[in-house]
This record gives structure tokens, C-alpha cells and sequence, in this order.
């Protein structure tokens, strides 16, 4: 019985140390960028998973009051910082005099719905304008901001004016010839802009634009991202559900595969080289910072740690929910979508709205600063 139970204990054990390695591995994916090497932002993209098995294992050996109860322990710690990213631990503000504030609303809108029948999308567009209206905000970062009309300047105006804002700045993600259409990252402001720019690779897409706006003698200057995308098609999607449900035919196995993992790595890679631009272009800023959007990456990401190297992430200050996910697509859901600011200001609020109106979810944060 001995023997057996012996036996029952090292198979346990090895199995734990081969989940462990893997939970390891996976923090290197902040630190090794994607452009040097890629495999680690597989594994990053599987943190929850390794984490969860690890949380199993520590449970186990405390039932069994082994003291390999650490090994699992220790390796889950080691990664706090990812460990935040999923449930943050914070404490109130405490001896802060709230100055100035400012709302700041993030919603990837998903073109209003243009997507869908005509009576779809006109309900959804006027869901979004309807919540972006009732939050009030004092900046509203939209992406895949999507409009078809014949003036689009006096399009985006009345438009700004309808969800309560009076100033905007917007980038459209590639150049049209039809002049009638927006498909944009936008930047809308109660406050003036006083500068602008934008974020983009020769022969690719804009993926970044920034307003400098003034709040009477001060000046900040906001980010709004939308990062690189995987790019999946609906045979991709097709091929993903089949996972799930073997009984649907479509693309065999090792081709779908190989098809899915090659364009996660070339978003890695890209989204990588579009962090490492963003990131010299902080380094010269001279104004308090907020910077959101859809980055299209988790939070154990190359991508998300190069930002957050100088930035704050509002979540992980204010928020209160477990995990956080803002995507609210047909893959596992992933928190993607942030807010994030410099150290200029402390946050006293974070939100996530579940609305069924886009394939994400609104974010919205409330900041102090003292000029």
C-alpha cells in the first residue's frame, strides 16, 4: 500500500514539475519581444491556462500536507505581476486631494454594426450613441468608427455633438479613394485639440493616433490605439468551432492549425515593432499621458508590458472584477482593451459594461490630477 501510495506521489510529482516549466516560460513572453523570438507569445497567450493547472497543484499538495505545496506556489508568485492582470489587488487612495478630473470612455464599436442587416445596425448604432451619451465622459476613444456620408467633416461634427463632445480628431485606417467614407480610429474631446497626429507603417495600416488637449493652463495628451488584429477569416472561425464540435466538417486539422498559427505570429511580430514606435514616441512627450484602446493583445503580452513599462493600467489600479475580459467575440475571451496613464494621475473608478452592441465591451475610468 506504501509502495503504491509512493508511486501515486512521484508520478504527481513529475507531472507537476512538467506544468510548471511551461507557467515559467510563459512570463517570458513580456520580456522577449516577438521580433527576436515569437514562441513565447504562444505561451503567454496560455498563462490562464498554466495558471489554473499550478492553482490545482498547490491545492492538491495542501490536502495532502506534502511540502511540494511550494513549487506550484512559488511559480504562481514569481508572475504577480501577471497575477494582477487577472484579479487586481489595490488599496483605496488614501491622503489624495482629488483636483482636476477627467472621464475617459474606450469602445472598439465594430463599424456600428454596418456589418448586420440595415435595421440591425441602425438599432446598434443607436445603442452605442445612446450609452456613449449617458456616460458623460470628458474623452471617448472609439475604434473601427465607421461612417458613409456624403460631407464626412460635417458628418463627424454632428455626430460629436450627438454623443455630448464638441471637439475630435480621427485617422482613418487606410486611404480611400471615395472620399464619403470614415473608417477610423477617433479621438472625441470636450475640450479643445491644440495638436494631432497619427501612427503608421509604410504600406500598412494606421494603427495609433494622439491629440494634445487643453484643460485651461494644462495641457494632456491622449492615445487612442488600435493594434494590430490576428486577422482571422471565417474559415478560421469555421475551423475553431469545429474544435469544439468534431461533428462539423471543415479544414483538416494540421492545415487549420498551421493556418491559425501563422497568423498569430505575424501579429505578434507586428504588434511588437508598433509598441516599440509607440514607446519612443512617449519617451518625448512632455505632458501627462492617457493613452487607451483596443490593443489586441493580453496583458501577458510583449505588447502590453512595453506600454505599461511607463504607463499605469487603470484595471489593475481601480478595477474590482475577476479577469476583466473585454472581448466579447466567438474566441475565449481576453482582457484586450485598456486604459492606461501615466503617473501624473490616480484613478477612483473602472468600469466594464456588458452590452451586447459591438464584439467588445466599453471601457470607461475616471482620473484625478493635481496641475
Amino acid at each position: 500500500m506504501k509502495k503504491n501510495k509512493s508511486l501515486i506521489i512521484k508520478i504527481l510529482l513529475l507531472l507537476n514539475y512538467l506544468v510548471v516549466i511551461p507557467l515559467l516560460t510563459s512570463y517570458l513572453a513580456a520580456y522577449v519581444s516577438p521580433v527576436k523570438i515569437w514562441h513565447f507569445a504562444f505561451l503567454g497567450l496560455a498563462y490562464p491556462v498554466f495558471l489554473i493547472i499550478n492553482i490545482f497543484f498547490t491545492g492538491l499538495w495542501l490536502v495532502l500536507w506534502k511540502k511540494y505545496i511550494f513549487i506550484s506556489l512559488i511559480s504562481i508568485l514569481i508572475g504577480w505581476n501577471n497575477l494582477q492582470s487577472i484579479y487586481p489587488i489595490h488599496l483605496p487612495v488614501k491622503n489624495y486631494q482629488p483636483g482636476k478630473k477627467i472621464k475617459v470612455v474606450s469602445y472598439n464599436v465594430n463599424l456600428f454594426g454596418d456589418s448586420q442587416r440595415l435595421e440591425s445596425a441602425k438599432e446598434i448604432r443607436a445603442g452605442i450613441n445612446s450609452f456613449l451619451l449617458s456616460q458623460n465622459a470628458d474623452v471617448i476613444c472609439l475604434q473601427e468608427c465607421f461612417l458613409n456620408e456624403p460631407d464626412h467633416p460635417i458628418a463627424l461634427k454632428a455626430y460629436a455633438q450627438k454623443i455630448g463632445m464638441k471637439y475630435f480628431y480621427f485617422g482613418n485606417y487606410r486611404k480611400f479613394w471615395d472620399k464619403k467614407k470614415i473608417d477610423a480610429v477617433i479621438i472625441f474631446s470636450r475640450f479643445p485639440v491644440v495638436d494631432s497626429g497619427f501612427f503608421k507603417f509604410p504600406d500598412k495600416s494606421l494603427f495609433g493616433i494622439f491629440t494634445d488637449i487643453a484643460i485651461g493652463k494644462d495641457t494632456l495628451r491622449i492615445y487612442n490605439l488600435h493594434l494590430e488584429s490576428i486577422r482571422f477569416g471565417n474559415d478560421d472561425y469555421s475551423f475553431y468551432s469545429h474544435l469544439a464540435d468534431p461533428t462539423e466538417e471543415t479544414t483538416p486539422l494540421k492545415e487549420g492549425t498551421k493556418k491559425m498559427f501563422s497568423k498569430l505570429r505575424k501579429a505578434f511580430i507586428a504588434r511588437a515593432k508598433e509598441v516599440d514606435t509607440l514607446s519612443l514616441h512617449i519617451n518625448t512627450c512632455r505632458y501627462p499621458i492617457i493613452m487607451a484602446g483596443d490593443f489586441n493583445d493580453t496583458p501577458s503580452s510583449y505588447a502590453y508590458h512595453k506600454l505599461t513599462d511607463k504607463l499605469k493600467d487603470a484595471y489593475i489600479s481601480s478595477g474590482k472584477e475577476f479577469f476583466g475580459s473585454t472581448y466579447a467575440g466567438r474566441f475565449p475571451a481576453f482582457r484586450i482593451d485598456y486604459i492606461l496613464y501615466s503617473g501624473s494621475f490616480k484613478t477612483f473608478e473602472y468600469r466594464k459594461f456588458d452590452i451586447d452592441l459591438s464584439d467588445h465591451y466599453p471601457i470607461t475610468t475616471t482620473l484625478s490630477f493635481n496641475p
